[in-house]
């Protein structure tokens, strides 16, 4: 089964798109009861037309009377090809200039204009008509069109109609902007044995059966169950297709129209949408600043203010950068064409397209950095619109997703563009997928250098530093990766030196004060005298009568731990490095003679008991020395060969 997507079947109300679609596929589009008796659409419709070729196109019959102005915006929010519906013996009316306008804030690229009734007018009358249409048009997206006479009662014009169909099938192209599944939800059913299922158009990637899909802005990720295409089965969907989705995982009172499936984690909802406004040059008045409005993106109409960034008023006709603050959030993304209609929904106000999804209000102080970042997404300038994201990420490196997501310019050009200024030595490329300028990178460098010496130097007991408290003294939004990535280049320059608590500068020296020399003194000569056994900073406390505060104590040992002057067992406690080394020297020796030791050995080995001996065993599972096996630890072998191997180069080894 080939799909060859989506048309739009537009025009005022009784001008004959349902009959349009009925003498075109044999579908009655009005399926509603009261459709049927009051005789006009209500509820955009679906019919499925077989093409001569084989192809199969879905037309999307929407309402023409100005009463459902919502749903019929909602029928043409995906449609990228449209066949405008115009009476003969009406001509051009209010909703077919309403049509219109929508279809071409919607981002309609191409169609035809069908004169319906033909059989109730001459041919002068025609004509007449004809003239007419190709003067609305003028400055459309249909100028130059065809226009076909068309009469649903004696059937002319009909073959001519559908030859058209089949020649927009052919011109129009799925626009792949996001690189991720996205889809509108459009209806919601309940069905019988199967429960959710979902329509919509298919905007980009693709969904197979069983794929995980997130749905917003509810945040929740379901599951897809089974997928349908023109009521067919099928087992993945993509780009351009009409499809059904039967979700498990939510009921459908959760659901409804306006609401997106997309590739799980690639977007949040926002309630900021920073965007290019057009005016309707149909409008009655010009629009203030501050207006309460109904924005239709997507399948979703929405309740907003606009916030007109440079200007007090809009006059029809003109354009201007706008944020919509929502009321609640929406799942747009960068480049979604919208509708802005008045709040009544009385009149098509404007359109245009989202430029950025924001997380802040639009503020006048902000403006030499937003606006013009929104005038290179306007401009589609690629170059100019990465380096003004870069700008604003301020220390954060950016992934090439996150690029795409954020400007909504086609991956395809970022890509080239990104490769092109790594390879000029513009941009940095970190941990393989993330990027920063080189003039940011070169001063966030610095910064984590100067990060690491002052903590260094505001504590002289400190041997290294962690990445992450280098990243929460420089700037704590900023990636780990980067931080990592900046560190290691430090390592190789030879600035830093790694130890395994984190990064030290390689010359310093830490001279401590006296009573701390005096107190580590005292630490070292208690815990050789303890030989083997292993002691606590609290003990060490108790048993100098608390003369020295505990919280000193401990950072010292910590200092002594990292100067490896120290062990630390996994209990807490602490033995000296050359303890260690006899202690390990015994295990060996047991090992070697009776094949394993185990816990109950340690009274004999240490001369105390389990509890403080199973804490120098894991120890030594923990250094790679032996491995446990059941409730005996042997030699490991990696440390049996090394071992061996350094008798035999010893040659008074015996």
């Amino acid at each position: 089964m080939s799909s060859s997507g989506l048309i739009g079947i537009a025009g005022h109300v009784d001008h004959g798109k349902t009959s349009l679609v009925k003498a075109l596929t044999g579908w009655d589009t009005d399926r509603l009861e009261e459709e049927k008796r009051r005789g006009l659409t209500i509820e955009p419709g679906v019919a499925v037309l077989v093409l001569p070729d084989g192809r199969r196109i879905a037309l999307m019959d929407v309402p023409g009377h100005k009463d459902f102005r919502k749903n019929t915006i909602r029928g043409l929010s995906t449609v990228r090809a449209a066949v405008l519906v115009v009476a003969a013996d009406d001509g051009v009316m209010p909703q077919t200039l309403d049509h219109l306008e929508i279809l071409r804030f919607m981002g309609a690229t191409t169609g035809f204009v069908v004169l319906s009734k033909a059989d109730l007018v001459d041919q002068e009358t025609l004509e007449l008509a004809a003239m007419e249409v190709r003067d609305l048009v003028r400055h459309t997206f249909l100028y130059g069109c065809p226009i076909v006479p068309f009469s649903a009662v004696d059937g002319r014009g009909l073959h001519a109609v559908l030859h058209e169909i089949q020649r927009l099938a052919e011109a129009v192209h799925t626009e792949m902007v996001h690189p991720v599944f996205r889809l509108w939800v459009d209806r919601v059913i309940q069905a019988a044995g199967f429960g959710t299922v979902v329509s919509g158009t298919v905007l980009s990637g693709s969904l197979a059966e069983g794929d995980p899909v997130e749905l917003l802005p509810a945040r929740q990720v379901v599951t897809a169950r089974f997928l349908e295409v023109h009521h067919e089965r099928v087992p993945r969907i993509e780009a351009g297709m009409r499809a059904g989705i039967n979700l498990r995982g939510v009921s459908a009172e959760a659901v409804d129209h306006g609401m997106a499936l997309m590739t799980p984690g690639y977007a949040a909802p926002a309630f900021y949408l920073n965007a290019q406004l057009h005016m309707s040059r149909y409008a009655t008045r010009p629009l203030a600043n501050r207006t309460r409005v109904k924005i239709h993106v997507g399948t979703g109409c929405h309740n907003a203010m606009v916030v007109l960034m440079d200007r007090d008023a809009l006059a029809p006709g003109e354009s201007a950068l706008v944020q919509y603050r929502l009321e609640k959030p929406v799942a747009a993304l960068a480049r979604d064409p919208f509708v802005m209609c008045s709040v009544d929904l009385e009149a098509v106000l404007g359109g245009g397209i989202v430029l950025e999804v924001s997380t802040q209000k639009y503020r006048e102080r902000k403006a030499p950095k937003v606006i013009p970042f929104l005038q290179c997404l306007m401009r589609e300038d690629v170059p100019g619109a990465v380096d003004a994201l870069f700008e604003r990420t301020g220390h954060r490196a950016v992934s090439l997703a996150e690029i795409t997501r954020a400007t909504g310019l086609p991956c395809g050009a970022v890509a080239d563009h990104v490769e092109r200024a790594c390879r000029d030595g513009r941009y940095v490329q970190i941990a393989g997928h993330l990027l920063m300028p080189k003039a940011s990178y070169s001063h966030l460098r610095r910064e984590v250098f100067r990060a690491l010496s002052e903590i260094l130097a505001e504590n002289p007991l400190k041997t290294a530093v962690t990445p992450q408290e280098i990243r929460h003294r420089v700037d704590a939004s900023m990636d780990e990766a980067a931080v990592e990535h900046i560190l290691e280049d430090l390592e190789r320059r030879g600035t830093v030196t790694r130890d395994p608590g984190g990064y030290r500068l390689p010359d310093r020296v830490t001279v401590l004060p006296r009573r701390q020399q005096e107190i580590v003194q005292r630490i070292l000569d208690y815990a050789k005298k303890l030989g083997w056994r292993t002691f606590a900073v609290g003990t060490f406390c108790d048993d100098h009568g608390e003369r020295y505060p505990r919280p000193e104590v401990q950072k010292l040992v910590d200092y002594l731990t990292a100067q490896k002057t120290l062990v630390r067992l996994r209990d807490g406690r602490y033995m000296t490095r050359e303890a260690l080394e006899e202690v390990k020297e015994k295990v060996r020796e047991k090992i070697l003679r009776d094949g394993a030791v185990t816990v109950g050995d340690c009274g004999e080995l240490f001369g105390f008991g389990r509890t403080r001996g199973l804490s120098i065993l894991d120890y030594l599972d923990s250094i790679g020395m032996t491995v446990r096996v059941g409730d005996r630890r042997i030699l490991s072998e990696q440390y049996a060969r090394t071992f061996w191997n350094g008798r035999r180069a010893d040659p008074t080894s015996s």
